[in-house]
């Protein structure tokens, strides 16, 4: 309701204003015959800035008396009704996770790591990345004697017509 959009702005515009007024008035206070008014405006400066102080003390008491005010009651347990119900499919979820992906990862793992060392070719995908459809890159270099089949890049013509070479006569 409205405490709460007081709550939530309350610090943030006296913040804003403690910021301005303190802003200009040391601003003016820099000037060489200070204007009457620039002590007033760090007074009020300084006024918001207590005014945000005690306005972010409000609010954070405020959300403390909600957080307080909305936790789970000692004999419904920690969910409600639906706790015991909760734990079961948490637990569930648990072992089939272990026994279904976590326990046959490491036993594959421990299996392959004896053939690691006699794989030909490193690169090559392994047992578990799935293909999607494309390759990995080659990172090699063009002196490796390895040709490459990727295709070689050449620039675009950005001249005009009338300069394009004898195969390009202007009209």
């Amino acid at each position: 309701g409205a405490g709460a959009v007081v709550a939530v702005l309350a610090p943030v515009l006296a913040g804003v204003a403690a910021a301005l007024f303190l802003l200009v008035g040391y601003i003016l206070e820099m000037l060489d015959p200070a204007p009457a008014f620039a002590q007033t405006m760090v007074t009020a400066g300084w006024v918001f800035g207590a005014m945000t102080a005690a306005a972010i003390v409000v609010a954070g008491v405020g959300l403390l008396l909600t957080a307080l005010r909305n936790r789970p009651s000692p004999e419904t347990g920690p969910y409600g009704p639906l706790g015991a119900e909760l734990a079961q499919a948490r637990e569930a979820w648990h072992d089939a996770l272990l026994e279904r992906g976590i326990l046959p990862f490491l036993r594959e793992a421990l299996a392959a790591s004896g053939t690691a060392a006699q794989r030909a070719d490193p690169s090559g995908p392994s047992g578990r990345i799935p293909q999607l459809g494309y390759d990995r890159p080659g990172f090699s270099s063009p002196d490796d004697g390895v040709p490459s089949s990727r295709p070689s890049f050449s620039s675009p013509d950005f001249t005009s017509p009338d300069f394009g070479g004898p195969e390009h006569q202007p009209e």
